[in-house]
C-alpha cells in the first residue's frame, strides 16, 4: 500500500507541476493559446509522460518488494498500477480544486471560448449555442471540472496500466543461476 501512495503523490505533484508550467507559460489565460498546437502538445505529452513514469515505477517497486518465491504476474503488476492512479486521482482532487477557484478563476471561462470555438467550427447556429451555454456552464464550473479531471485522470491511468503491466509483470530470471524460466503459456 506504501508504493502505490508514494508514487500516486509523485504522479498528482508532478502533474500539479506541469499545470503551473502551463498557467505561468500563458497556455490556461486564452482559448488561442490553450488550442495552439504547442499548449496541447505540451499538456498531453507532459501528462502521457508523467503518467507512465510514474506507473512503471511503481509497478517496478512494488515487484521488487515482493518476495522472489511469492507469485508476481499481470494481475499483480496491474494491481499495483491501478492503485497507484486511484491515489493520484484522490490526491490530485485538492490541487485540481484548488487551481480553478483559487489560483485560476477564469479557467472556466476560457474552457467555455474552447467549446464555443469548437462549435463554431462544426457550424452551428448562434442559437443553438445560447441554448447549450446554461448546460455548459455547469459543466464547466471549479467542481464539475474537478470531478472530471478526477474521473477521466483515473480511467487513463488504468487504461495505461493495462498496457504497462504487460512489460512488468514477469520477474527477470538469471541465466547465470542455472534455473530455468518458467514455460509461457
Amino acid at each position: 500500500m506504501k508504493t502505490p501512495l508514494i508514487y500516486g503523490f509523485a504522479m498528482a505533484l508532478a502533474g500539479a507541476l506541469l499545470t503551473f508550467v502551463m498557467f505561468f507559460a500563458g497556455f490556461h489565460s486564452s482559448a488561442e493559446k490553450m488550442q495552439s498546437a504547442l499548449g496541447r502538445t505540451i499538456g498531453t505529452v507532459g501528462s502521457l509522460v508523467i503518467a507512465i513514469v510514474c506507473l512503471l515505477l511503481a509497478m517496478r517497486a512494488k515487484r521488487a518488494g515482493t518476495p522472489p518465491d511469492a507469485p508476481w504476474g499481470y494481475g499483480s503488476a496491474l494491481g499495483a498500477g491501478v492503485l497507484t492512479g486511484l491515489f493520484a486521482a484522490l490526491i490530485g482532487i485538492v490541487f485540481a480544486y484548488v487551481y480553478f477557484v483559487f489560483i485560476n478563476p477564469q479557467m472556466s471561462e476560457v474552457v467555455y471560448q474552447v467549446q464555443v470555438a469548437k462549435m463554431e467550427a462544426k457550424g452551428m447556429s448562434s442559437d443553438q449555442i445560447d441554448r447549450a451555454e446554461p448546460m455548459m456552464r455547469k459543466m464547466m464550473s471549479p467542481v464539475a471540472m474537478t470531478i472530471f479531471q478526477t474521473i477521466f485522470g483515473f480511467l487513463a491511468s488504468v487504461v495505461l496500466s493495462l498496457i504497462l503491466a504487460i512489460f512488468v509483470r514477469n520477474r527477470s530470471v538469471d541465466i547465470t543461476s542455472g534455473e530455468t524460466p518458467p514455460a509461457l503459456g
